[in-house]
């Protein structure tokens, strides 16, 4: 039990002290991502099929830097085309261009019971900061 409050109370720390929110600003969607929103959009919210053009930074439970494109080439994708986790394709659609998302995505959202081959575990929570430059 231990194991398991000790990354839910960092991220809740970090959630809270290093960006000013509250707890009442944590929102959760139907299925399960936790998030808050670092940065206002400008409105514009991504539908299936439209290109999104983003750049993250994927954190590990104790909140260090696992992996990142915020200082390379944005990626880009096709809402609702399975290109990338479940989890992805949900939390954009939240967001608006320019707005930025610190975002708790669940196992069943992400990467689930198999993984990523000596890269996330298996069963594996994601912690991410996405931040979308363009819809198109």
């Amino acid at each position: 039990m231990k194991k398991f409050l000790l990354p839910i109370l960092f991220t809740g720390v970090i959630i809270l002290t290093a960006f000013n929110a509250s707890a009442a600003d944590t929102l959760t969607t139907a299925n399960g991502i936790k998030y808050v929103s670092l940065k206002p959009g400008n409105g514009v919210h991504p539908v299936s099929m439209q290109t999104v053009k983003f750049v993250y930074a994927r954190r590990s439970e104790t909140g260090r830097l696992v992996e990142s494109n915020e200082l390379g080439k944005p990626i880009s994708f096709k809402v609702d085309k399975n290109n990338f986790i479940d989890g992805l394709d949900e939390i954009v659609k939240h967001m608006s261009e320019g707005e930025k998302f610190y975002c708790i995505i669940p196992p069943h959202l992400g990467h689930g019971k198999k993984g990523v081959d000596g890269h996330i575990p298996p069963d594996a929570t994601l912690y991410y900061y996405i931040e979308i430059l363009a819809v198109e």
